[in-house]
């Protein structure tokens, strides 16, 4: 297994942690930090995982504070749409919503497995180009 197979399997796994650590005592340090660093980040990274491998080959120099940057502002988004739906509903509970973002992050994590497999697998055919231009007929 590779460094980015291992970090999609924790990844996908960190909602599951977060889940567990909330049945520890309320305000313990521990089930503060897990939960926060899981709803701050690990929704967003997982979605960037699962587009990444399409968005095709590019530079990544300097991508970490992007990343970091964009999976922050993935996860309030994804956060705010879980919790507004269960709102609606009047069914909102914070486990319910943890649970639903862990579970989310579960199937974005391992959709990015399949999607960068699948990027690796078989490059993108190259289209030829031409370049010259035919006279057109009017």
């Amino acid at each position: 297994m590779t460094f980015s197979r291992v970090s999609l399997l924790l990844l996908a796994a960190s909602g599951w942690l977060a889940v567990l650590v909330t049945e520890t005592a309320a305000g313990a340090p521990l089930r503060v930090v897990v939960t926060m660093v899981f709803l701050l980040l690990c929704p967003g990274a997982a979605v960037i995982g699962l587009m990444r491998p399409l968005l095709g080959r590019r530079d990544h120099t300097g991508d970490a504070m992007e990343s970091a940057a964009l999976a922050f502002a993935i996860s309030i988004g994804l956060g705010m749409i879980v919790s507004e739906l269960y709102f609606l509903t009047a069914t909102f509970t914070m486990s319910r919503a943890l649970m639903t973002l862990a579970a989310f992050t579960t199937v974005a994590a391992l959709g990015a497995l399949v999607t960068t497999r699948r990027a690796r697998r078989a490059p993108a055919p190259r289209r030829e180009v031409n370049r010259r231009r035919e006279p057109q007929d009017w």
